[in-house]
């Protein structure tokens, strides 16, 4: 996976959060331990605020961004793509034509792939955005590598693209076009509907 950008100003509100969350958690360490009495030897210290934050973002940036009471009191606007999507295309390519694909998003809060496969090729993402303030929604923007498998056309070669997809409804689906590299002057629509998240 990669890293991918967002206009979202999240990540600096939840970043300023879980250094709060953090020293007030070191805190309560520090107060539950005197009353106990209990002292740590002088190789092994308690919990400290560097140690508190850096768990706290680790079970943010794999689970907590995804929980809806997260979402429903706006600490987090970037939307969960994460899962398997089936995808409908139509390409310029040759004379035109139609063509499925199956699709595997992996997305963490701040990092994330797309893979698309067809019968002839393999593209997966090497850079991303998701754009939240966007005047036609939601945004996922990614630039590809796609590679034939061995049985494609002679005609198909390694290229590079990018796709620009809208976020339609409550999620379940993304609807977009995409442009290929200078050699083969290509592009098309897509069509990605969710089938497993």
């Amino acid at each position: 996976m990669h890293p991918y950008a967002t206009d979202s100003q999240e990540r600096r509100n939840v970043i300023f959060l879980l250094a709060v969350l953090s020293i007030g958690m070191t805190y309560l360490f520090y107060v539950c331990f005197s009353s106990f009495g209990l002292q740590f030897l002088w190789w092994a210290e308690s919990p400290s605020v560097m140690g508190i934050f850096g768990l706290l973002y680790q079970l943010f940036e794999i689970y907590l961004w995804r929980y809806k009471i997260v979402r429903r009191v706006g600490i987090v606007k970037i939307p969960d793509l994460n899962g398997k999507w089936s995808v409908e295309g139509w390409t310029s390519f040759g004379s035109g034509r139609s063509f499925s694909a199956n699709a595997r998003i992996k997305q963490t809060w701040t990092r994330m792939s797309v893979l698309l496969e067809t019968v002839e090729s393999i593209s997966y993402s090497i850079s991303a955005s998701i754009l939240i303030e966007q005047p036609g929604g939601i945004t996922l923007s990614y630039e590809y590598r796609s590679e034939p498998r061995p049985n494609a056309s002679g005609t198909m070669h390694a290229h590079r693209g990018t796709a620009v997809l809208r976020l339609k409804g409550d999620g379940g689906e993304l609807e977009g076009e995409y442009y290929s590299g200078r050699d083969r002057l290509n592009y098309g629509i897509f069509l990605f509907k969710k089938t497993e998240g």
